[in-house]
């Protein structure tokens, strides 16, 4: 059969992709062989018309109102479909979309929570599918306080709010009448109160906009400035009094220097060579946040503490850490009450995550063990690949990385 993709939205380091069919089935495709949340389907693109052998979902492996998955054993991508109004025709021919209050969703079983969130729920009825397309009667408003970006849509009654799970870099406001697809997130509850009630909730998962579609010409990039610092002392009391070294290792002085200078730095040094310190000792005297993108979890812990252990206000940012956890860590962070963040590369790249560091003066970014940019990053971690992006993003920190 042959799909439109017309949705890309976050699953772990993959991606869960929404697609059309020629008969306007709504359908998500589900790889037969990986699992989207160890880096699947991110081949798969908005706008993409693939030719697919599948097979539907056991009914017995379902679970509502998720009833459209799919499992591909082969694809073969035919055409991509660039121009937006073309895309957005075909996506109104096969599957209209709803149209005004979001009541007009998923025949009415949206509810509204204490904090503005929609969702349905078991007790409230379960609509037969999960996706649709919504043309809004007000205008989407960005709200980037609670640790995922959500959509604020006002009403007379204190109004309610979408998350967004899409790849697209979020806008302040989406226009009125905008073609957006919504999709019902999986059953969840927090993992502090088991005794909620586990609820899908509404997500916005991608808009349609004729600029969208259109090829960006970047800017020219100035020389950037070096990051403001606050030198109380000189680099090597910080060693001594910070640190308990009395003396740098080789190299180690030369390249410190170099990177409060402002200056960019790729850093080989042998192993037990001190490569953590060239980023640690500047990160005490630049007045803003450290970002260190690191591949293991378990490295970033045994950093972290390390460095707590000499009174540095340092904390890691990953998936093995609690909602709540992840809360506290970036208002912390919102807050400038941390002085390095260890962050893996999938935690960084969310549309949530850049949204808080954007609220915080980033100094500099150090991709540790840069080695794994091009060992993982072609198919096992591809989001070492879109590090490019992060660096364009925080053009005015110094960018360091270190094998």
């Amino acid at each position: 059969m042959r799909v439109l993709i017309v949705a890309k939205t976050r699953m772990g380091g993959g991606a869960c992709i929404g697609a059309i069919t020629e008969t306007g089935k709504s359908v998500r495709l589900i790889p037969y062989n990986a699992d989207p949340h160890d880096g699947a389907n991110r081949e798969y693109e908005v706008g993409d018309i693939w030719e697919i052998t599948a097979e539907p979902v056991p009914a017995s492996e379902l679970i509502p109102p998720h009833n459209e998955n799919i499992v591909v054993h082969k694809k073969q991508r035919l055409h991509t479909t660039k121009d937006t109004k073309d895309l957005v025709s075909a996506i109104e021919l096969l599957m209209p979309p709803k149209v005004g209050h979001p009541r007009e969703l998923y025949d009415g079983l949206l509810q509204n929570i204490e904090n503005g969130r929609l969702h349905i729920a078991k007790q409230s009825g379960i609509p037969s599918y999960s996706t649709t397309f919504w043309r809004a009667d007000q205008p989407l408003t960005l709200d980037i306080e609670k640790q995922k970006p959500r959509y604020f849509y006002p009403t007379e009654n204190g109004g309610c709010t979408f998350t967004f799970g899409g790849f697209q870099e979020p806008l302040e406001t989406i226009p009125a009448d905008t073609l957006l697809r919504v999709s019902l997130a999986h059953w969840w509850h927090p993992e502090d109160k088991p005794e909620v009630e586990k609820r899908c909730y509404a997500q916005i998962s991608g808009w349609f906009l004729e600029e969208e579609m259109q090829e960006e010409q970047k800017p020219f990039r100035e020389e950037k400035l070096p990051p403001s610092q606050t030198l109380t002392q000189s680099p090597l009391e910080i060693l001594q009094n910070v640190f308990g070294h009395e003396e740098f290792r080789p190299f180690q002085e030369e390249i410190i220097k170099h990177i409060l200078k402002g200056k960019d730095a790729l850093i080989v040094l042998p192993t037990g060579g001190g490569k953590s310190l060239c980023y640690q000792l500047p990160a005490l005297i630049f007045d803003g946040l450290t970002v260190i993108v690191s591949p293991l979890k378990s490295l970033m812990h045994d950093q972290v503490m390390q460095l707590e252990q000499r009174g540095i206000r340092a904390a890691y940012f990953n998936s093995s850490l609690s909602y709540s956890e992840r809360e506290t860590i970036m208002r912390r962070v919102t807050e400038s009450d941390i002085k390095l963040l260890y962050i893996t590369p999938e935690t960084l790249v969310k549309p949530g995550t850049l949204l808080k560091l954007d609220r915080s003066n980033v100094s500099c970014l150090a991709i540790d063990e840069a080695h794994c940019i091009s060992q993982w990053g072609h198919d096992f971690r591809t989001d070492y690949r879109e590090l490019v992006s992060i660096r364009e993003r925080f053009q005015n920190a110094v960018c360091v990385a270190l094998t």
